[in-house]
């Protein structure tokens, strides 16, 4: 007995080729800008609960051993100056990424309203296999 490739067959062959294809690639995007956004969204989380732990968290290793705490309060009010009261968020969303800088859509919200900041970037880089901050 022959097997003989049907047109239907060759092409359901070739579609599951492709999507695995696909699936890996965007797997991979998802794992690569992921924690990219990551960063960022732990970045603006610290600021936003006054966590100078955290904050110190998501610099790089010789950021980490000079930021102070006036360093801090001065990267917190790049945000707080923004609102008009104490309740205060601060939310990325991805927009692009070039070699070592992230560009994303910062919107500052409290319960009321909201102001949405455009063309925002941070330089990152990796280091130790993570995404970290390099002001």
């Amino acid at each position: 007995m022959s097997k003989k490739i049907t047109i239907g067959k060759l092409f359901g062959i070739i579609f599951c080729i492709l999507a695995a294809a696909a699936t890996v690639v965007l797997l991979w995007a998802n794992i690569y800008f992921g924690g990219q956004m990551k960063l960022i969204d732990k970045y603006y989380t610290a600021l936003e609960r006054d966590d100078f732990d955290g904050y110190k968290a998501c610099l790089a290793e010789y950021l980490q051993e000079n930021v102070t705490e006036e360093w801090f309060a001065d990267a917190k009010n790049e945000i707080l100056i923004l609102q008009d009261n104490e309740e205060v968020r601060a939310k990325a969303e991805f927009v692009g990424r070039e070699r070592y800088y992230v560009l994303y859509d910062l919107t500052i919200y409290n319960d009321s309203e909201s102001v949405k900041i455009v063309d925002c970037d941070l330089s990152l880089t990796r280091e130790n296999g993570k995404w970290v901050i390099i002001e």
